[in-house]
């Protein structure tokens, strides 16, 4: 009997554990970020979803990936993004195209607001233009460093076109979007998904 208790009881571990595991990191089956079908945003702006990972031979590195409709490397001044709150510090990270050199230039960090009160470092990272997946790896410690078992709350993921300078200075983009998706009959922004995505709990 105690026997056949015990083959219960490591079974249902053996179970019990993947499917514990599976709950604190995204895929891109199974994503934090996911967006509703946009007829009227820019497709190379247009977000289809968003996940959080790690890897445990690679403790020291938070991974997030993109995926958008489709990547077009040749419109100025793309800001393609993904935000999270950690113990109460704005974050994010993504990809900024088309500024010059460098073209493709991937940045990670924390702060947000008036004046320049941000901290974003470059990062590394890759896009493949067929899947439209961007997959950013970033290192903790350029992000508050978040410890095992922390949570990454308020996921979103945002992308849009910069015109001007005056965003940079905490003004909001909606004139500028307003008059382009009057003028073309498609948005240069999208975000996603209405309010927040799922939190991620932080695995190594």
């Amino acid at each position: 009997m105690k026997k056949k208790l015990l083959s219960i009881f490591v079974c249902t571990l053996l179970f019990t554990i993947p499917l514990s595991i599976t709950v604190f990191a995204g895929s891109e089956e199974d994503p934090e970020i996911v967006d509703e079908t946009d007829e009227d945003v820019m497709k190379y702006l247009d977000i289809i979803s968003a996940w959080f990972y790690e890897e445990e031979n690679q403790p020291d590195y938070l991974f997030i990936s993109l995926k958008l409709k489709e990547i077009n490397p040749y419109h100025l001044k793309q800001h393609l993004t993904v935000h999270w709150d950690y113990n109460g510090e704005s974050c994010a990270a993504g990809l900024i195209i088309g500024y010059g050199d460098p073209w493709f230039y991937y940045s990670a960090g924390y702060g947000h607001g008036w004046w320049f009160q941000e901290f974003y470092e470059q990062i590394t990272g890759e896009y493949n233009s067929e899947t439209g997946i961007i997959t950013l790896k970033i290192p903790k410690d350029i992000i508050k460093n978040p410890q095992k078992g922390d949570v990454l709350t308020k996921t979103k993921a945002e992308t849009f076109q910069r015109y001007g300078f005056i965003g940079r200075l905490g003004f909001s983009r909606f004139w500028f979007s307003s008059f382009i998706s009057l003028s073309t009959g498609m948005s240069p922004w999208d975000g996603a998904p209405y309010q927040f995505g799922r939190d991620y709990i932080i695995q190594y």
